[in-house]
């Protein structure tokens, strides 16, 4: 075994209160006449253009981000890393998907595809899938198995690292937080339209403003989004739309109440396919990982008749009030609904010749009901010189999910050089057997303890519960069934030598929910595992060299390790896992031309104390990058402020395929390139934008998912959007 250094040692109750809110309405105000409400600032309005947090004019740097129950806080004062995509930049990088607008994010990794079998798109943060709980909007778990719509999202807030504290639950790497468009205070009609994604075409609209007659008190922001055309893959199509209405109500000084919801259905034929190893074991088989270079990007290894088709509706409600000088209530609810089916091929390397064995999934329909509330109340006060920002308060998610058996056919053999043209097969469903129902009750209590301008200090804890159950003759009932508590605590320290700095360490701890996989060679496929804990350290250091902002991260995660024993194929938790590394992300301005948006982040992560595979002592994670980096340059050409030059750099760290780190899939770099033209006519601001993504047309593979397969990265796509604000 190879030694390893340690970088650091070893919901009625709700309803009432949102719907209570008229009655704010006529009791007396006690706080200021500072106007409180929910509204982000337009990065476009009307006759002036308002620079918002997170602008290109700022290097799209942010300020701030919402750090979980305890709301809104400063990057610059906050024990934990949080990496911020705001709008301006998802816009500029013509970002349809999660991965596509986290590109520039050099803490993150891509998992999935949005159109791929499953139209979602997942990330991995420090080696660790951020996915279903740890994705929310607005605050809101926000689990889906479709894609998250990014023409509705304002901004994207990435938790690196644990959030249990936070949430009661927690995924160890990190949690995805979207933050919606809301209603603009002024005026705001943008019209975009382009082509993305081989000859996607997209039109997009995007209103905002006040309602008139109510003056000013109600506000709106609708979107609606409509997108049809080939995908990179030959023979693939996709259509996706999208409507989406937020308003906001001031009942009085103070106290705002909203009202959000959207509605998407997409579909995409002619998915692309993911390759394995049979029985996805890459080191007992004599199937070596085959080139990417052996592959065209966008051949159609499968089949035409694959599809994918899923669609969602989102709605929800809440209330902000600031009650008084020291008192101050949110509290919100959503509930959505989704569903998907989809038939798709996966490819079986049969040796090392290019001959593979196709194999047909379907699936009749699964569907999900989720619910996500909270109820809070912040109260900021002093106690000599102690100044306190305090929240206590509770949070629930509950998602029902059901689903019937997936049916297999095998087609046949095929070669990567000729594939072949499958007849689609008739299949037929049994009734739905498969049913999961988890539920988080969370309540939390935190205090901000700030000591004068140098030293703060935040303290708190989670007293989550964690109910899983499954039943139905597809469910492992005996084995899935689990109810845990724990109280998960925090604390952290930030220390500011100078304005311009902040020195920090915190430790966290978080209630887990236990891992599945949807591996073939696992007996007990999708089986969820018992919830368990995860422990996380910090350190870290921010800091603004001139307009530049640079963050460096310190950190060591230890959470159950969960793997295949090839004594029985049984998946099952064995020892501990561990992540320790370092991240470096710089976001703004090098001068008044030159933009900076990037980073990398370096990792130790191997398996440790590990008893019914202890030849995985050591070891590295399956699918863990433990290097990758990204840079993102912009460049305004002098004499000319409407022309911007742009060029982006990713590496794609190696990952190993199995458990014993015998196979990998290679690391990869591809580069990116990019003009925008955005002068203003007439008084109002018109930009077009020509990206060009891979640009030297580098084959690679994306990622592997265990029980999925290899995915071959995009060849050279262009994209071009034109934009006009009326």
């Amino acid at each position: 075994m190879v030694p390893k250094v340690l970088l650091f040692p070893g919901s009625a109750l709700l309803g009432g209160v949102i719907f209570a809110a008229p009655m704010l309405a006529v009791a007396p105000a006690h706080a200021d006449d500072a106007e409180a409400t929910v509204a982000v600032p337009p990065v476009v309005v009307t006759g002036q253009r308002t620079e918002a947090d997170g602008s290109a004019a700022d290097g799209y740097r942010s300020s701030s981000a919402t750090l979980g129950p305890l709301g809104k806080a400063p990057l610059q004062d906050t024990p934990y890393s949080i990496n911020v995509t705001p709008g301006a930049l998802i816009e500029r990088q013509a970002a349809h998907t999660l991965a596509d607008a986290l590109k520039t994010n050099p803490t993150v990794a891509p998992l999935l595809n949005a159109n791929s079998a499953f139209t979602m798109s997942r990330v991995m943060v420090r080696g660790f899938t951020a996915a279903d709980q740890n994705e929310l909007r607005d605050g809101l778990v926000d689990r889906s198995f479709t894609l998250p719509p990014m023409e509705i999202v304002d901004r994207i807030e990435v938790l690196n690292g644990m959030s249990g504290f936070l949430y009661g639950f927690s995924a160890p790497g990190g949690l995805i937080n979207y933050i919606s468009k809301r209603p603009t205070e002024q005026t705001l009609l943008d019209l975009s339209s382009g082509v993305y994604n081989g000859s996607v075409a997209y039109v997009h609209g995007d209103a905002g403003g006040r309602v008139p007659g109510t003056d000013g008190r109600l506000g709106y922001r609708f979107n609606a989004y409509q997108e049809a055309g080939s995908t990179v893959i030959d023979g693939s199509q996709q259509r996706r739309s999208l409507v989406s209405l937020s308003l906001s109500y001031e009942v009085r000084p103070n106290t705002t109440v909203w009202f959000d919801v959207w509605h998407q259905d997409m579909q995409t034929n002619g998915l692309p396919t993911t390759f394995d190893a049979p029985n996805g074991n890459w080191s007992g088989t004599g199937t070596a990982v085959p080139s990417a270079s052996a592959f065209r990007a966008n051949r159609q290894y499968g089949q035409d008749w694959t599809f994918n088709k899923s669609s969602k509706t989102l709605a929800g409600v809440g209330l902000d009030s600031k009650l008084n000088d020291i008192f101050t209530l949110r509290a919100a609810m959503r509930y959505g609904y989704m569903w998907r089916k989809y038939a798709y091929v996966d490819a079986i390397l049969q040796g090392n010749t290019g001959n593979y064995l196709e194999r047909a999934n379907f699936d009749s329909q699964q569907t999900e009901r989720t619910e996500s509330a909270y109820a809070l109340m912040d109260a900021a006060f002093d106690t000599g010189p102690l100044r306190h920002e305090a929240t206590f308060g509770y949070t629930h998610t509950r998602f029902f999910y059901e689903r019937a058996p997936e049916v297999q056919s095998i087609l046949g053999l095929s070669n990567i050089d000729n594939p072949v043209s499958f007849a689609q097969p008739s299949v037929s469903f049994a009734p739905n057997n498969n049913f999961q129902r988890v539920t988080w009750d969370n309540f939390v209590v935190a205090d901000r303890v700030s000591v004068g301008p140098y030293v703060s200090l935040l303290l708190g804890a989670t007293a989550a519960t964690l109910q899983q159950n499954a039943w139905g003759s597809g469910s492992a009932i005996s084995t899935s069934n689990y109810r845990a508590q724990q109280v998960t605590p925090s604390v952290g320290i930030t220390v500011k030598p100078i304005p311009e700095l902040s020195l920090y360490a915190s430790y966290i701890q978080g209630l887990q929910a236990g891992d599945s996989t949807t591996s073939s060679a696992a007996v007990n496929r999708n089986q969820v595992l018992a919830p368990s804990v995860s422990n996380q350290y910090e350190v870290g250091a921010k800091t603004t060299i001139g307009r530049l902002g640079i963050n460096l991260a310190l950190f060591r995660i230890d959470k159950v390790n969960a793997e295949i024993d090839p004594a029985d194929s049984v998946y099952k938790q064995d020892g501990r896992e561990i992540h320790q590394g370092i991240e470096l992300v710089t976001t703004g301005r090098v001068n008044d031309s030159l933009a900076v948006v990037g980073g990398f982040t370096l990792m130790d992560a191997f398996i440790s104390k590990a008893s019914a595979v202890p030849a995985s002592e050591g070891k590295t994670p399956i699918n863990v990058p433990e290097q990758q980096a990204r840079l993102y340059l912009e460049y305004t050409v002098p004499g000319l402020p409407d022309l911007t030059l742009s060029g982006g750099m990713n590496y794609y760290g190696k990952r190993p395929l199995d458990t014993l780190n015998t196979a990998y899939l290679p690391a990869a770099t591809t580069f990116d390139a990019g003009l925008r033209y955005s002068p203003e006519i007439a008084g109002h601001r018109v930009s077009a934008t020509l990206n060009a993504f891979n640009l030297f047309d580098r084959s690679y593979w994306m990622y592997y998912r265990s029980g999925d397969g290899l995915l071959l990265g995009a060849g050279r796509t262009i994209t071009f959007t034109l934009k006009a604000s009326l």
